[in-house]
């Protein structure tokens, strides 16, 4: 599809709502139940290190399903993609909201996570078809802002649910949403031609083993330390699946995800600063409501309210920041950007163990502003890079990527959280707090590095 226009039709906008709309609700209830785990602990009889799963099983069933994202949109069309999306997403949502008992909670998650893992890439599919050139940057930022204000806004959604009503109805209430969306994707148009191709069930195996032996191996640390027997074979498992994966994809025939994208450095690069932040983001996005009620002894309606404001404005600036690439390149709002998320690490950090509500709502309003300004350029800035031939398998690798780094980064945070010293629960969060921020801290300075060779690259290969 050419893309040598400023206008969109009112089917396109129609189909972008949708998909907006079952993506956007999908990565809500992502963090929206971060706030429920104290209670789902007692209610369950389950200890938090189980009860994150509801949210690291997610992050990883979503990844998975986002990885066969390209081969789905070659083979079927859009609309049913679309389609069978919001039957798993509505299927899912019903079984949580019914659920008896923790394993059955767990299931209906994990078949949530399918309707998730379908609509967040076709989401950004149907941008990357549709929206004219000169507007990419805004459209995909507001696609953007679906996979970093949801999250943030989760723990408050979450808590104020739980507050005034039951963590069930954090499901009831999404449920008429996802059933309007249904309805407007019906609206979705093909645009491109299907390709009958075979799939490459072996290589999503291996896949799956890498990321489910290296979940399992992180959340081994909350419980047995860093250096422990299953945390070593886990990363054993997952380097041996991994370079299977890598030796069976340069032979194969059938389609998952084209690796040769990998090859390109700018890619590789802005995909890694991408992973961080979202690994950083989520991680944060989990620390925070459960720091707020056990170190600050907040209820779960304060603990959600503390990030409502940033999540507010950082959400209505994204398109903003979408607009500055459009105008000026990625490279000044990514800098920017990074710059402010590492200031407010930085202010988490030292604060850790004295980190009043309104602290906490003052940094994390810096946090959301500096993640939002550089996570959905640095995409579209990668995207741009690889060029249209490549868009589907990149687009396939960034939302996968961006998922399974939530699921690791829930988990280390829950590790992190495990290994705080101190006489009572409030002094253990408090120091685990630290050494969280400390860590993700490392993460980001070294995404300036990242960026710098980036840019440099990327303005090299736009002159030639």
């Amino acid at each position: 599809m050419v893309q040598n226009t400023t206008k969109m039709s009112k089917r396109d906008l129609l189909s972008i709502v949708a998909a907006a709309i079952m993506a956007f609700i999908g990565v809500l209830i992502e963090t929206s139940m971060n706030v429920t785990f104290p209670t789902l602990t007692k209610q369950f009889g389950v200890t938090l290190s189980t009860v994150q799963w509801v949210t690291t099983g997610y992050l990883l069933m979503v990844s998975l399903v986002i990885i066969c994202s390209s081969y789905l949109k070659g083979r079927f069309k859009e609309r049913h993609i679309f389609i069978a999306g919001a039957i798993f997403a509505i299927i899912g949502d019903l079984a949580c909201a019914l659920a008896v008992n923790f394993q059955m909670l767990l299931i209906g998650r994990l078949i949530q996570a399918v309707g998730t893992g379908i609509s967040l890439p076709l989401l950004f599919n149907i941008i990357l078809e549709r929206a004219p050139l000169a507007k990419r940057g805004i459209f995909m930022g507001l696609g953007g802002l679906i996979v970093s204000l949801a999250p943030a806004l989760g723990p408050t959604f979450g808590g104020v649910v739980v507050y005034f009503l039951t963590w069930r109805d954090i499901f009831w209430l999404v449920l008429p949403l996802m059933l309007i969306g249904s309805v407007l994707g019906l609206a979705i148009e093909q645009v491109t031609p299907l390709r009958r191709e075979r799939f490459d069930w072996l290589r999503l195996i291996l896949l799956a083993l890498v990321f489910v032996s290296l979940t399992l191996g992180f959340n081994t640390v909350s419980t047995h330390g860093w250096i422990n027997g299953q945390f070593g074979l886990s990363l054993l498992v997952m380097i041996g699946a991994l370079l299977a994966f890598i030796a069976v994809s340069k032979r194969s025939q059938r389609v998952l995800v084209n690796i040769n994208i990998f090859k390109n450095p700018i890619f590789s690069m802005a995909l890694l600063a991408y992973v961080f932040i979202q690994f950083t983001n989520i991680g944060v996005n989990f620390l925070l409501p459960n720091y707020a009620q056990i170190a600050d002894h907040s209820t779960s309606l304060i603990a959600g309210i503390i990030m409502l404001p940033g999540s507010l404005i950082s959400g209505l600036l994204n398109p903003a920041w979408g607009r500055m690439y459009d105008e000026m390149g990625a490279q000044r709002p990514i800098t920017i950007g990074n710059s402010l998320y590492f200031l407010a690490i930085i202010l988490f950090a030292v604060s850790s163990f004295q980190l009043a509500p309104i602290l906490i709502l003052v940094y994390y309003t810096i946090f959301a502003i500096g993640m939002t300004m550089s996570f959905s350029n640095t995409m579209t800035y990668a995207l741009t890079i690889v060029g249209a031939e490549n868009e589907a398998d990149a687009n396939a690798v960034f939302n996968t990527l961006q998922q399974f780094a939530g699921s690791i980064g829930t988990a280390v945070a829950a590790s992190f959280l495990a290994s705080g010293t101190g006489h009572n629960a409030a002094q253990v969060m408090q120091s685990g707090t630290q050494h969280t921020f400390i860590f993700v801290g490392i993460l980001i300075l070294i995404n300036f590095i990242l960026y710098h060779f980036t840019f440099k690259l990327g303005n090299q290969q736009m002159m030639k």
